[in-house]
């Protein structure tokens, strides 16, 4: 099964050439980081549907 179509690979094994680190490391790495990246998008995410919430509740009890 292949994961990555040519040109991510082409970008993987030029970015390991250019890092001088191995190929599986720069893919690790960027798992990694988009992994990360996501789980933060979730919590902002969160975090303002709850500002929301508060914002609409707040508002309601003071007759806006």
């Amino acid at each position: 099964m292949q994961l990555l179509d040519k040109k991510l690979q082409q970008k993987i094994k030029t970015a390991s050439k250019k890092l001088g680190v191995s190929e599986g490391e720069v893919l690790n790495r960027a798992v990694s980081t988009y992994l990360g990246e996501m789980s933060g998008s979730a919590q902002l995410a969160k975090e303002l549907r709850f500002w929301d919430m508060l914002s609409a509740s707040t508002m309601r009890k003071h007759g806006f």
